[in-house]
């Protein structure tokens, strides 16, 4: 499953610079990371050396796909709120 082509600009809170010191992967360049874990996850060749580094990566992603989808909710009910008021001063 590919999730190309979507916003790779990092967190908001990377972008507002009271992020961690590296910045987050947007929201297609965490999928794709999610995706190459879970490949090593199921292979037959599971490196146990860095199984836990792996799983706790997938953790922080994951996390940060679901902040990044929140924020995404609030700012498309904002915008739709706004053409609702909008359309309500018009008629």
């Amino acid at each position: 499953m590919q999730h190309r082509g979507a916003d790779t600009t990092g967190t908001a809170e990377a972008a507002a610079g009271s992020g961690p010191a590296t910045a987050e992967p947007g929201f297609a360049d965490a999928m794709a990371e999610l995706e190459q874990i879970l490949s090593r996850l199921e292979s037959d060749h599971l490196d146990v050396d860095h199984l836990a580094a792996d799983v706790r990566r997938a953790g922080e992603l994951i996390k940060a796909c679901r902040a990044r989808i929140a924020h995404t909710k609030v700012e498309i009910e904002e915008i739709v709120a706004g053409i609702d008021t909008d359309a309500g001063e018009a008629g």
